[in-house]
């Protein structure tokens, strides 16, 4: 996502949150395809990603009175989006289901490291939505494969910046050395 896209955001939710209803339409065109490769990152399965990113939408508009006008829309709308995914996912093991290319023995086995990883996941959306837009523009250009708003040494030096502030704002967070 753009820094202008951001912006729009922002000023899409809050025009949601004060009852305009014809923002809904661009608030759903500009999130939902970043809300679904988050969930798909996360729960590594598309059918699982889509009923996800549904619900994260519906909590999104739902909700938009919510909002926090001090902090950016995006990492709001991915704190929503990856809280389902942990939902989705909690549901899942209560169930006992299993993707079917696991294997029975995979859930003793891979448990403790899909909680970490989800866990992990978790705390970096949250990092993630302590940076400036400039910062999440260069991460997510980088790792999520959008059209970033420059290239050459100037993306590579902002996406050494933003993965520094990402470490630093990581260990203030959750206390590592």
């Amino acid at each position: 996502m753009s820094s202008d896209q951001n912006a729009d955001l922002d000023s899409l939710i809050v025009r949601l949150a004060e009852g305009d209803r014809s923002a809904f339409t661009a608030v759903f065109q500009i999130l939902r395809p970043t809300l679904l490769r988050l969930c798909t990152s996360m729960l590594k399965n598309e059918a699982d990603a889509a009923d996800a990113t549904q619900q994260a939408m519906e909590k999104v508009l739902t909700r938009c009175s919510q909002y926090d006008r001090k902090r950016p829309a995006l990492s709001w709308a991915l704190a929503i989006a990856a809280w389902e995914c942990r939902t989705l996912l909690r549901k899942k093991s209560r169930r006992r289901e299993l993707p079917e290319e696991h294997a029975p023995e995979a859930l003793a086995e891979g448990s403790e490291d899909d909680l970490a990883e989800r866990q992990l996941m978790s705390a970096a959306v949250d990092a993630l939505g302590e940076l400036s837009a400039q910062d999440r523009d260069a991460l997510i250009a980088t790792f999520w494969e959008e059209a970033p708003s420059v290239s050459g040494a100037t993306l590579r030096k902002r996406r050494e910046r933003a993965l520094k502030r990402l470490r630093d704002t990581f260990r203030r967070l959750y206390g590592l050395n």
